[in-house]
């Protein structure tokens, strides 16, 4: 019991550094004169940090399987099209994409995941959910493989919509404390302008997302994932998890 407070504790102190210090000092709107090109661009690298990402091997967690984790995640940016978009025209090189994830598993090897992101000192926030079916339960000798189906939207920034939906296979395979994995997929996003100083067309496209990552479980009920994605649009997680 002891340990479980603990972890648990550890997870909110991570919540709660992971959020905005200084609410609004890099909220995103759109500039009059704001080209499609640089448009697209903006586009393209927010929905790599919108597009759910569960940041899990493939392995089913089973009928009893629940885990709560918390994620740090690092998107790169093109910094020329985001000094013109955040309000104090200074963006960093990477975005800072701080996920609360929440998984659960259920009958005939199907899990279900929901994720909450805010992103610090801007108004961006989103939300996604994931429907996961072990293909492949894995087992000693055999890798688990499952198959992904995914959607998210960006909330909290008028000027901008931007929803994406998306398909993942997985593979993972388990050696004593660590789950090495990878999976590759298709995400499509679309985003739209919705301002009054702009006629932009909408943006809608597709890529290709591929990920390599270790599961890390060093406590009984507490493991740490790192993760790589591969997109148009790079990105890096770390996530924190209480595994039940």
């Amino acid at each position: 019991m002891i340990k479980r407070v603990s972890a648990f504790a550890l997870l909110g102190v991570l919540l709660v550094v992971s959020l905005p210090a200084r609410a609004g000092d890099s909220d995103i709107a759109l500039p009059a004169g704001f080209g499609q090109t640089t448009f697209n661009t903006l586009i393209e690298e927010l929905a790599t940090a919108v597009a759910y990402n569960s940041v899990a091997p493939a392995e089913s967690m089973g009928i009893t399987g629940f885990d709560i984790g918390v994620v740090i995640g690092s998107v790169e940016l093109d910094s020329t099209v985001w000094n013109q978009v955040v309000s104090d025209g200074s963006a960093p090189s990477s975005l800072i994409v701080p996920k609360l994830i929440v998984r659960k598993g259920l009958p005939f090897g199907v899990d279900l995941g929901v994720s909450y992101v805010s992103v610090p000192g801007s108004n961006v926030t989103m939300m996604g959910g994931e429907i996961r079916k072990a293909l492949i339960a894995g087992s000693i000798t055999m890798p688990a493989v499952s198959l992904s189906l995914h959607t998210a939207s960006l909330d909290g920034v008028d000027d901008l919509d931007i929803s994406t939906y998306g398909v993942d296979v997985g593979i993972s395979k388990g050696f004593a404390m660590f789950t090495p994995y990878a999976s590759v997929g298709q995400v499509w996003f679309d985003g739209s302008e919705n301002t009054t100083l702009l006629t932009l067309q909408d943006y809608d496209e597709s890529m290709t997302r591929s990920s390599v990552g270790v599961k890390i479980g060093f406590m009984p009920i507490m493991s740490l994932t790192l993760q790589a994605d591969m997109a148009e649009t790079n990105s890096y997680n770390m996530k924190l998890s209480l595994d039940f």
